[in-house]
């Protein structure tokens, strides 16, 4: 029997390729970052583009090559935005700048000759801690991602949340967000981007220079300064007010908190004051156990349980597939960012 070869692509995500899996397959993580434009071309199909001539979905499957006997049976990738219920299109990647939705399955199977399975970057994070991290022990939770912008991915008595349209999770559009966002073609959440903005725009700081990242901004909350603690509250307080609505549909027993502003130590310790608040069943309220990683680690969940799943269906013949439960051989790309 063939050994079977799966990837795993965080594409325009940060992080390092590096999981732990435990299936019977060698796996191959890699990863991309470029979301940079170009005259005549969607940043989707740039950001595909230069990750192939930088050799970075070439090299995935040059390592695979190097397995003696192994096949590429399928790829996980992790993409900004809604993907709808086609599996292929992806809708609202705004804080990429892809305004209008765009195919982006389609020329990933055709440059990979394998199955793919593509989803939002917040629902493979939450797969992702299920499968490799905070999650392990949990039936219902929400992963709240909080970068540039906002979002969800919530599972619901084990089974991941996608909706009639993929838009499950997507809670930058709640209500209460619409102050923050003139309308739906605006990246603006409560997250990175409106927070920086929102410090450009009041005044009374130290000699007049507002932080220029939000890790500078938290790091002057901390310090005392008057302008960045109300503006780490207003953000601690939106976040909150988003947990305590998912509270209300599905009862999470645990809300964790991702991305490099979620992940904020203070940030997690006051929305934990909040909730308590405001939802009548509070849940706890806990940082991401993989950081950065989670999405790429649920990417490569989902392409892992493809694989195995189409195993078993190309079989046919009723014969046994075996599936090991020790932890595969783990290979990354050389040159995936580090």
């Amino acid at each position: 029997m063939n050994r079977i070869g799966v990837v795993g692509f965080g594409l325009m995500g940060a992080g390092i390729a590096e999981v732990c899996a435990r299936a019977g397959l060698d796996v191959v993580v890699a990863e991309s970052s470029e979301a940079a434009a170009v005259a005549g071309r969607t940043r989707l199909e740039k950001s595909l583009i230069r990750a192939q001539e930088r050799g970075r979905i070439d090299s995935a499957t040059e390592v695979l090559e190097g397995i003696p006997g192994a096949d590429l049976t399928g790829a996980g990738v992790s993409v900004p935005g809604v993907v709808g219920a086609d599996g292929s299109t992806v809708h609202y990647a705004w804080n990429i700048g892809q305004r209008e939705p765009y195919d982006f399955r389609t020329p990933l199977v055709a440059g990979l000759g394998a199955p793919v399975v593509l989803d939002n970057n917040v629902n493979l994070a939450a797969l992702g801690e299920q499968w490799q991290g905070a999650a392990r022990q949990l039936e219902t939770f929400a992963v709240i991602a909080v970068g540039a912008g906002v979002g969800a991915g919530i599972v619901h008595e084990g089974q991941l949340l996608r909706g009639a349209h993929g838009g499950a999770g997507e809670v930058a559009f709640l209500p209460s967000n619409r102050g923050h966002r003139p309308g739906l073609a605006s990246p603006d959440e409560a997250g990175g981007l409106v927070l920086l903005r929102e410090a450009q725009a009041r005044a009374g700081w130290h000699a007049d220079t507002p932080p220029t990242s939000v890790e500078e901004l938290f790091s002057r909350a901390a310090a005392g300064e008057g302008p960045a603690m109300e503006l780490v509250e207003q953000e601690s307080q939106r976040i909150a007010a988003i947990a305590a609505s998912i509270c209300a549909i599905v009862d999470p027993e645990t809300v964790i908190l991702a991305g490099g502003v979620g992940a904020n130590i203070a940030l997690v310790a006051r929305v934990r004051e909040l909730i308590n608040e405001l939802a009548p069943f509070p849940p706890s309220v806990i940082r991401s156990a993989l950081g950065e990683r989670a999405s790429l680690v649920g990417a490569l969940a989902v392409a892992v349980r493809t694989a195995q799943q189409n195993l078993i269906t190309n079989a046919g013949n009723g014969t046994h597939v075996p599936v090991s439960t020790s932890a595969p051989r783990i290979q990354e790309a050389s040159d995936a960012p580090r």
